[in-house]
């Protein structure tokens, strides 16, 4: 059974997620943006606590608020970051987006090491995961479909009561019209109830964010 552990992240209050078969104990996790030892910290507490194998990092996309933790999860786990690499060479340096938000960062950040895309599916144990591919907040916005559990995890793509921001420039990769479109064909296309772990604040649903989301009416 597929169990889903948040924790809150950074000066942004991003959302990294565990995501785990609470019977074999396979896990990925998505967004690791622990900035702090202590975020840090409780992250390795929870895997080693529950006795995870951790087999995939997810990034949605590669601002800096999702990714300060990358560093720490090849050294700790030895697991390479799976995403976009076009979007990651395509956005300003990490330092250089740390430096754009007045932040202070010396710890180490990965790169893409494998490379996702719209369409693609994973294996993580007995959990199916499909890519889906959502541009608009950033040149690609990659969102984890698990249609089995029907959960999926959106990044800065789609929030309760709310979407990924559009405001930061063509740089970082925004367009809001490419978002909404894509909201609509690729996530509202769902199931109702299906799960919806965003990059920041609460979870919703696909029906909730279909009915009430006055972003994307």
């Amino acid at each position: 059974m597929l169990k889903v552990e948040q924790f809150r992240c950074n000066e942004f209050v991003e959302n990294c997620y565990l995501a785990y078969d609470d019977e074999s104990g396979d896990a990925f996790m998505v967004d690791p943006g622990m900035k702090y030892a202590q975020e840090r910290e409780a992250v390795a507490r929870f895997v080693d606590e529950h006795s995870l194998k951790i087999h995939y990092i997810f990034l949605t996309h590669y601002h800096i608020d999702h990714i300060f933790g990358t560093g720490y999860c090849v050294e700790t786990w030895g697991v390479e970051p799976s995403g976009s690499l076009e979007e990651m060479l395509s956005l300003p340096t990490s330092s250089l987006q740390a430096r754009m938000f007045g932040l202070d960062f010396d710890g180490q950040i990965a790169s893409v090491k494998h490379d996702l895309k719209e369409g693609d599916t994973i294996q993580c144990g007995n959990l199916k995961i499909e890519v889906k591919d959502c541009p608009g907040h950033s040149f690609h916005g990659l969102c984890y479909y698990l249609p089995n559990e029907k959960v999926v995890f959106t990044g800065d793509v789609l929030f309760y009561d709310s979407i990924g921001r559009s405001d930061f420039g063509a740089k970082m990769g925004c367009n809001g019209e490419q978002l909404v479109g894509c909201i609509k064909e690729k996530l509202f296309t769902l199931p109702d109830d299906v799960i919806v772990y965003p990059g920041h604040g609460p979870k919703t649903s696909i029906r909730r964010e279909k009915l009430c989301n006055m972003y994307v009416m």
